[in-house]
């Protein structure tokens, strides 16, 4: 019998990939720089509004845990990060799991998407979490007011952590 496979006769192909070189499923490689440039700035605005405050960037790509969480005061607020492509619609389909682990805990939740009508991912992020969540298009520093009326709001119903 022939082997047919192409793959097995190039050359460059006989090296093997490692599961770090894989891309994460579902995100682009220019997804992945948008969202690491936006999550530093984010993590820039965090530090400028509360320059006091505790930030823990979770650096590992999980569904089910918040891209930051911020602690003003004794007192914190789980901020998730989406980057958007297009300025569509954000129906929020990747946060079902992390919403599903707030709820269970009772913590509460900001969500930054850079761009895009957020209304329908508003809905979910009610339907799960009621008051203990938010939304906003957060695109610099232009939006820092939105951010923070968020954030101390919620702030202001969260219990002190240990």
């Amino acid at each position: 019998m022939i082997d047919t496979s192409i793959g097995r006769w190039l050359p460059f192909r006989s090296r093997r990939r490692t599961p770090e070189s894989f891309r994460p499923r579902g995100t682009s490689s220019r997804i992945s720089r948008l969202s690491a440039r936006y999550d530093a700035e984010v993590d820039a605005a965090l530090q400028r509004l509360w320059p006091k405050a505790r930030i823990y960037h979770d650096r590992e790509f999980t569904r089910d845990r918040a891209d930051f969480l911020l602690v003003v005061r004794g007192r914190g607020v789980m901020i998730e990060t989406k980057v958007k492509s297009d300025p569509g619609l954000f129906r929020g389909s990747t946060l079902p799991p992390l919403l599903d682990r707030l709820q269970r805990d009772g913590r509460r939740l900001v969500v930054l998407v850079n761009q895009g009508d957020p209304t329908p991912a508003r809905d979910l992020i009610s339907t799960k979490l009621g008051d203990k969540g938010r939304i906003l298009v957060w695109s610099g520093p232009h939006h820092d007011t939105e951010l923070r009326q968020a954030v101390e709001s919620l702030l202001q119903q969260t219990t002190r952590h240990a």
